[in-house]
């Protein structure tokens, strides 16, 4: 047999490469400028590839940037968050160091991440990134006065605690259950005299009676308690909480804990934010490529001109992952028919009613792109959301240049309709109700339709000469869609403006709620302005509801702050019968005059308070990675606003000084549940969670 061998030089060139070491990241955030107000940071490649036929891809929130003069590659921003590194110059030697002015961080989760190097049209290959952060203090966003609390101190407060001589053990099962007419929904009465006897109005008051019943055992720890009658019920109707599940995925299991925790507080509503522009995350047998193409993220395809083709999967984005197969990754993952009727099924063991949202016409990229690729597949445009000859521009909030659906095609409201029965059809097969579909109606960018035929030809034949009416035409189909149905719709706030008489009224007879996010300055007064006008509201306001801003304003925290900085303390003060006295500290801690905080506004008239439904706290995932991030983002955050859905009238209610006593007595009263028995419940359950 004969050996081949290879010659030395080859040998000597193979060695060289098997040892070459890998390419990496050291990112260094700058220090901004005193002087010129300018921020720069350094990004360091190090062992680059040879030539300059390489890009690195990453992502970013949005930040204009300017690269250093003479510098060896320049930073380009594709959409969304994507960014990617264009060498313009070989590299020498083994490092490439790029400087470049852009956005000073508001805290560390803003750095750029999820670097993938592609070198021509190979497979991208993920590179490890070392971070130099600037040093940063930790902050406690409040000081509070501890004081005593029991196993009774459960948070929603229980409306009256009487307590008598005697103990009772609270592990033992109730002895005696009965329904009692004439009582509010969701009333209910525990007695505690040796044994346990439970009373409730309706099957929502028993299910709240046994969760009291399950936070008083967890906070006994064991021990008995002292002998108590309990009567208890809600003030306000809705009591939800919103988790985005699009822009990052939560999956199942996660989920069940997440149902189970809201179950803790008695929460009534989760909304699921279950489509928008980075993903679409429900199964709709009908219509695969919602799930197929549009629940994942991976590898872009870069194009002669600059732009990008997403051959398979959705453009990377708030995630730091281009592998669609990677199923640690948030960006990627969707409920299955099968996840879902779990999900409504075992959410409503716990009395919560689920609201599936899919956000509409604006924020629609991936089910946008995900019927162009059913298109292609079938050859059919009968789901068809866009067209080809739209030309067009405008970019939206998250900087997107195609994230609009194009209101005037039939294919439209053939899909519309054809989400609306999958939708209904599960709801049907898990055996619950469906409350409403919420189909978004916020944020549709300016420019959207402005260069369509498609948009152009209904408008001359609709008689439409303003390009914003389409928003009209687009609610007046969706409503009638619905009354088919016989299905009731939810919306963003924007979905009742702007509209016609006629089209404000048909949304009105079929509208569940709206969700009032955005009230403040100009805005502050529409919640009340809505429910005088037989609006369903549910309070959303960003600046006490918003829980992806960070609990206060340390580098360290996660989260945004554009609304706010929000804490336990910011969530606690929600007023919903008094809105404008609703912040009482700014976001640096400071105490804010609330004293003529309403004086000329709007007043909630009394046939407008059957209106005002309720409070819902906003969980939005472009900062979360994990359901780590989830938790600790809501808890203990979040508990001032089911405490306040619960009991909207508190006894400080009436005060004009933000720090009123009557005030600090029942926040210090709250946050010391939160500390004794909160704190333990999360624990128990090995959940990460905030320290103040």
């Amino acid at each position: 047999m004969r050996v081949q061998r290879l010659p030395l030089l080859l040998l000597i060139l193979m060695a060289c490469i098997s040892c070459a070491k890998p390419a990496s990241i050291i990112w260094e955030e700058g220090a901004t400028d005193s002087t010129t107000g300018k921020t720069v940071h350094t990004m360091r490649i190090l062992n680059p590839p040879s030539g300059t036929d390489w890009t690195i891809w990453f992502g970013q929130f949005r930040t204009p940037v300017t690269m250093e003069e003479g510098a060896p590659a320049t930073i380009q921003h594709i959409s969304g968050t994507l960014y990617r590194v264009i060498p313009s110059a070989e590299s020498q030697g083994d490092e490439m160091t790029l400087r470049y002015e852009a956005r000073a961080l508001v805290n560390r989760c803003r750095a750029p991440e999820g670097f993938y190097l592609q070198k021509g049209g190979g497979k991208s290959v993920p590179l490890t990134v070392e971070y130099t952060f600037l040093p940063v203090e930790d902050i406690h966003s409040f000081s509070y006065s501890k004081v005593a609390t029991s196993a009774f101190d459960i948070i929603p407060r229980p409306k009256e605690i009487v307590y008598n001589e005697g103990e009772t053990d609270p592990t033992k099962d109730a002895e005696d259950v009965s329904f009692v007419e004439g009582q509010v929904p969701g009333w209910y009465r525990i007695t505690l005299d040796g044994k346990i006897k439970v009373e409730a109005a309706d099957a929502e008051g028993l299910i709240y009676a046994r969760t009291t019943l399950g936070n008083i055992r967890l906070n006994s720890r064991g021990n008995k308690v002292s002998n108590a009658v309990i009567t208890d019920y809600p003030d306000m109707q809705y009591r939800g909480m919103m988790l985005d599940v699009s822009r990052n995925f939560t999956k199942t299991e996660d989920l069940l804990t997440l149902i189970d925790m809201l179950s803790h507080y008695k929460v009534n509503y989760l909304h699921l934010h279950l489509g928008d522009d980075e993903g679409w995350r429900l199964e709709i047998k009908s219509l695969p490529e919602l799930t197929s193409y549009g629940a994942f993220r991976g590898i872009p395809t870069l194009n002669a001109d600059g732009t990008i083709s997403e051959p398979d999967a959705l453009q990377p984005t708030y995630c730091g992952s281009l592998d669609r197969n990677d199923s640690a990754s948030p960006g990627n993952g969707f409920y299955s028919h099968k996840d879902f009727i779990r999900i409504l099924r075992y959410a409503a063991d716990r009395g919560i009613h689920v609201i599936p949202e899919f956000d509409t016409p604006g924020h629609s990229r991936a089910a946008i792109k995900a019927m162009e690729k059913m298109a292609q597949r079938t050859g059919k445009d009968t789901y068809l959301l866009s067209e080809k000859e739209d030309k067009s521009e405008y970019v939206s909030v998250q900087d997107y240049t195609d994230n609009a659906i194009n209101v005037a095609l039939p294919s439209t409201y053939a899909f519309i309709s054809e989400v609306f029965d999958g939708i209904i059809d599960l709801y049907k097969e898990a055996g619950v109700p469906l409350d409403a579909i919420h189909i978004g109606g916020d944020e549709v960018p300016d420019g959207a339709w402005t260069e369509s035929p498609a948009c152009k030809a209904l408008m001359e034949k609709e008689g439409i000469s303003d390009i914003s009416a389409l928003k009209d035409y687009y609610i007046r189909n969706v409503v009638a869609i619905a009354q088919e149905k016989g299905v009731k719709l939810a919306g963003w706030q924007e979905v009742a403006q702007h509209l016609s008489p006629e089209t404000f009224e048909a949304l009105k007879k079929n509208l569940f709620f709206t969700n009032l996010w955005s009230v403040s300055g100009s805005k502050e007064e529409l919640p009340y302005q809505y429910a005088n006008q037989g609006v369903g509201v549910v309070l959303s306001n960003a600046t006490n509801c918003y829980f992806d801003m960070a609990y206060n304003d340390s580098k360290k925290e996660r989260g945004h702050s554009w609304a706010a900085f929000t804490d336990e303390r910011r969530s606690f003060s929600l007023l919903p019968y008094d809105l404008y006295k609703s912040v009482r500290w700014d976001d640096h801690r400071v105490i804010r005059d609330i004293s003529k905080a309403s004086d000329g506004k709007t007043t909630l008239l009394p046939e407008g308070e059957k209106y005002l439904l309720g409070v819902q706290g906003q969980l939005w995932a472009e900062t979360l990675r994990s359901f780590d991030h989830v938790t600790y983002y809501l808890f203990p955050k979040a508990l001032g606003l089911f405490e306040r859905g619960w009991n909207a009238h508190p006894e400080w209610e009436g005060t004009t000084v933000a720090d009123d006593p009557l005030f600090m007595k029942d926040f210090n009263r709250f946050f010391s549940t939160v500390t004794a028995n909160e704190y333990a419940y999360y624990e128990s359950l090995g959940i990460s969670y905030h320290v103040n």
